[in-house]
């Protein structure tokens, strides 16, 4: 069922299909979390129903390419595009991020955003759409990190969440693409911190800031 949801943020909305395509507070958190500037050239990598290029772009001003794979999400996007009137701010590229190649030049954008599947094995839904969005069996964070690690700028950022219980793949794919983590926030569950908020700078220097919501 599609609905209309109002962001609550700068008179923003978004359209998503409540049996598909939705979001969760995770993206919320990390599009409070990013910090591109106004006008830089940016990328949101799997974007879903492109809640964070839509959030980012209403709070910072950053431009956005928003990469989805599923036409059924991009057709969405484009919905809630047209009805926010950002249309000079977000493209939206239907496209694997694996294979984006030929379609975006290496180097050539200031910040990425991404709230990558998070999930790997176990039970998963019988919604094809739901399962592409939370299972990394087609997309993990190895991907992610090598496919900001081309595009991104030298000093260009990403910001991405993964689960806190594990940060050491997220670090090693991050390292192992030249993206060295800068700025890092756990976020509190009722048994300690349950996601981290990260920022990474493509080509920088070692030093960790260590952030408690």
């Amino acid at each position: 069922m599609k609905v209309t949801e109002d962001l609550q943020c700068n008179g923003l909305s978004i359209v998503v299909d409540k049996e598909g395509f939705t979001y969760g507070s995770d993206a919320v958190l990390l599009a409070n979390f990013a910090r591109p500037r106004r006008g830089d050239s940016c990328l949101d990598l799997g974007a879903g129903t492109g809640i964070l290029a839509i959030l980012v772009n209403g709070k910072t001003g950053a431009r956005f390419t928003a990469v989805e794979i599923q036409q059924a999400a991009c057709q969405l996007m484009e919905e809630s595009i047209a009805l926010n009137g950002q249309g000079g701010d977000i493209t939206v590229l239907h496209a694997d991020i694996r294979k984006l190649g030929g379609l975006l030049p290496a180097g050539s954008f200031d910040g990425a955003v991404c709230n990558p599947p998070y999930f790997s094995g176990g039970t998963r839904s019988e919604n094809p759409a739901v399962a592409l969005c939370v299972h990394q069996d087609e997309c993990g964070i190895y991907d992610v990190a090598r496919c900001a690690g081309r595009l991104l700028k030298n000093g260009g950022r990403l910001w991405l969440c993964y689960p806190a219980s594990r940060l050491a793949e997220c670090f090693h794919a991050m390292v192992d693409s030249r993206l060295q983590p800068k700025r890092l926030r756990l976020i509190d569950g009722k048994n300690g911190p349950y996601l981290a908020l990260m920022e990474c700078v493509k080509g920088g220097k070692t030093g960790l800031i260590i952030e408690r919501n």
